[in-house]
């Protein structure tokens, strides 16, 4: 990584963690039944770093990113963990909708990627950091409804929000 790649990254995780503690941190959606859920769009600068990037870095970054909305959220750990998880499976999934072949110092994005495999990379991705999140904060077989709901509560809400904010990252790229 070069240093306007670390520059570009660097600002897209600043606009990325504002509105997440800024704006979505204070949203309250409608609940469903005794449900509450929230939206969540960090993962997405962990998604949109180089197709290259080693693992280990990968996840160190991934660990770090999670502290900081941890220390927002006062969630001790839980993102953070749940970010290393989503770094360390982030290469089978881009392995899932990727076409093999791409140049590994460019990023994904929705432009790169277009619509369809851009919508099935965040989909398996946020599924996957929000059922492991939830997993976490429950801690407990007892609630696998709870789970299960809140999991897919707020995966919808979390796909919407961060389709957009990719959009909106786009002239980032």
């Amino acid at each position: 990584m070069n240093s306007s790649s670390i520059l570009r990254n660097s600002l897209k995780f600043i606009i990325i963690w504002i509105l997440q503690i800024v704006v979505l941190k204070q949203v309250q959606f409608l609940p469903l039944g005794p449900y509450y859920y929230e939206a969540f769009v960090y993962p997405l600068f962990i998604l949109l770093l180089p197709f290259g990037m080693h693992i280990n870095r990968l996840m160190l970054i991934a660990f770090f990113s999670g502290l900081m909305i941890d220390a927002s959220y006062n969630t001790m750990g839980v993102h953070a963990g749940s970010a290393v998880v989503l770094a360390f499976f982030r290469p089978s999934i881009l392995g899932l909708v990727l076409a093999r072949g791409m140049d590994e110092s460019l990023t994904p994005s929705l432009a790169r990627l277009k619509f369809l495999p851009f919508l099935r990379y965040i989909a398996y991705s946020l599924l996957l950091y929000l059922v492991f999140y939830h997993s976490m904060v429950f801690f407990s077989h007892v609630f696998l409804l709870s789970i299960i709901v809140k999991s897919l509560l707020s995966f919808i809400v979390s796909v919407f929000f961060t389709l957009i904010l990719a959009g909106i990252l786009n002239g980032l790229d």
